[in-house]
């Protein structure tokens, strides 16, 4: 689970007035509120450095959290065993150890704030891990009969189980119309003696070629609960339509499964339900929603989060456009890469005052987009006339360079 935050968020809104022919603006604000501390807590099996994030829940017209610094937090096992946090960011702890969950242990979140507060949690254990048996690319319709390409995934376990997913996709993006060259500013000191000068010289970096990402931000949950056989099976982990450019030329998506517990596939679910946008751990409650940790110095604090412990199989899939749709247009690139601009470099009026001062007409379209770093070269204006003045012919930035749209660092994981 991402680091996230969550709004909690105690109020009633008035009732708004409605006078005939006469609507008056309504700005919701916080009636009430309560400042709850804000726990956001992932132990999974995977060898590596855990984290814990503490926070307070923050008003409705407020937009940042703040961080809850100089705690102390610890995760217990059944066997004794203490893992100690340090804060490494303000209210981001992290494990001074590297260390995984073992499937069938317990495991308990103790957290002392630097007021003397202390924290627990119940003691969660450590589910089955369920292998990932296949995931697939497939071509097909989505409910709203759009076409595209499906992700889907089957699982295997023992015994009936519950499962939550997030996913990374890594994408390929070629520059349409990438250039060698490059704009050079070589003069833009206005009423300088001199005209503003732009030149061209040659890519120190190829910015041809780069790999976009993203993560998911919707809540997938799985379950084989009343299924008749203890597997997930085609699964839809993530739809994408065939117009969308992040499958040009080569797509890749790596799926994180976590095994959960019962109760923290609840939690879960619930979470969901509150939310109405597209990240459920950036959302607004109209309640509260009670976790499975609480104060041990006052019983009536309310505490929001959950400390989940999951078990966590992963599985990649890749392919290329063309293996789904062969023979057919590729996608659209999300910028116009067919029209081009032609910026001045010397506004008409260019005009100083003797005294090295412009009158207010020294400005240069050109050197602007171009430090702006919203265009890129694409060639030289062979045919200068009244109504296309400048040098230069122009593009949109993501035409000539790749990295407005990624990095040009190919993934230590990427495979061709």
């Amino acid at each position: 689970m991402k680091p996230f935050k969550l709004h909690i968020i105690f109020f009633s809104l008035s009732l708004i007035a409605l006078v005939v022919g006469c609507v008056e603006p309504f700005e919701a604000k916080t009636a009430s509120f309560e400042n709850a501390l804000v726990i956001n807590a992932l132990l999974t099996t995977e060898q590596k450095l855990h984290t814990v994030k503490l926070s307070r829940a923050f008003r409705f017209e407020e937009e940042n959290s703040i961080a809850e610094t100089s705690a102390q937090v610890v995760i217990s096992d059944d066997i004794g065993t203490l893992y100690q946090f340090n804060e490494t960011e303000p209210g981001l702890y992290t494990s001074t150890t590297v260390f995984g969950a073992t499937q069938g242990r317990t495991y308990r979140l103790n957290i002392a704030l630097a007021d003397g507060r202390s924290y627990n949690s119940e003691r969660i254990i450590c589910p089955e891990n369920t292998p990932i048996i296949d995931l697939k690319a497939q071509r097909e319709l989505n409910d709203f009969g759009e076409e595209g390409v499906s992700i889907r995934l089957d699982n295997s376990s023992n015994e009936s189980s519950y499962f939550r997913f997030e996913y990374e996709e890594t994408y390929k993006v070629i520059a349409p119309k990438y250039d060698p060259f490059e704009f050079e500013v070589i003069d833009y000191i206005a009423c300088d003696g001199n005209f503003y000068e732009v030149g061209l010289k040659q890519r120190v970096q190829d910015l041809s070629i780069c790999y976009g990402s993203a993560v998911s931000t919707e809540l997938i949950q799985a379950s084989t609960v009343n299924l008749e056989a203890n597997k997930v099976e085609n699964f839809k982990i993530r739809f994408i339509g065939r117009d969308n450019y992040i499958m040009t030329h080569r797509y890749s998506l790596l799926v994180k499964q976590f095994t959960q517990t019962q109760d923290a596939y609840s939690y879960y679910q619930q979470l969901g339900n509150f939310s109405s946008s597209e990240n459920i751990f950036s959302q607004i409650q109209p309640g509260f929603l009670y976790g499975n940790i609480k104060s041990e110095t006052d019983q009536d604090e309310k505490v929001l989060g959950y400390f989940e412990v999951a078990s966590v199989n992963e599985r990649r899939v890749y392919f290329n456009y063309a293996d789904l749709f062969p023979d057919e247009d590729l996608p659209p690139f999300p910028v116009n890469c067919e029209t081009v601009s032609n910026p001045q470099l010397i506004t008409r009026g260019y005009h100083c005052d003797g005294m090295g001062n412009c009158d207010g007409s020294c400005e240069s379209p050109l050197i602007e987009g171009i430090l702006a770093g919203i265009i890129v070269f694409a060639a030289v204006n062979e045919n200068v006339t009244a109504d296309t003045p400048g040098p230069y012919l122009t593009l949109p930035s993501p035409c000539g360079d790749c990295s407005k749209l990624g990095s040009n660092i190919v993934p230590d994981f990427w495979e061709e």
